[in-house]
């Protein structure tokens, strides 16, 4: 008798097994006071985070300021005009403010979550922490993407800068 089941032969679950239900996770107090000092650690990761954000601010708007104020030492030794890093700046920091501020919504709603014991606070927790990675996880796609894109740019920048300055073939 051949008690092997072939790839197309459906297994049917028995009635004992159907009836099992999945035992619900558990927080013991070990896991509480690790959820709570993951909030805690996420709170000061998330103001440093701001903090950097706001320096990152900051920094763009004064490199946009002083780079109308300060000379070229070489008129259209640059591409584009300099104001330009300081938008990019001010734009990282956008981009950057996102995933923080999902980290700060983890960190306040698992320390609600635990010190009051409401699921659908913990809940909520999760689904920020889920945010801020799956945010985080998009950056790093991103940034992954533009790296190839930024150093062929840098080389050929690099090529068409020898060409002009050896007075010759492609001028800047």
């Amino acid at each position: 008798m051949n008690t092997e089941k072939t790839f197309n032969e459906e297994i049917l679950p028995t009635e004992n097994q159907a009836e099992v239900k999945p035992a619900l996770l558990e927080l013991t107090e070990e896991i509480n006071h690790n959820l709570h000092s993951a909030g805690k650690w996420s709170q000061f990761l998330s103001i440093l985070g701001f903090i950097g954000t706001g320096f990152m601010v900051l920094g763009g708007i004064s490199v946009s300021i002083m780079a109308a104020f300060v000379p070229v030492a070489k008129p259209g030794i640059l591409p584009f005009p300099m104001a330009l890093f300081g938008f990019l700046y001010i734009v990282f920091a956008g981009v950057y403010f996102l995933p923080i501020y999902y980290l700060f919504r983890f960190s306040s709603s698992i320390k609600q979550a635990v010190a009051l014991g409401k699921q659908d606070q913990l809940s909520v927790a999760f689904n920020n922490l889920r945010a801020h990675y799956k945010t985080f996880g998009i950056i790093m796609i991103v940034a992954m993407c533009l790296y190839p894109i930024m150093i062929i740019g840098m080389i050929l920048f690099g090529i068409f800068s020898g060409f002009g300055a050896a007075g010759g073939g492609i001028p800047m």
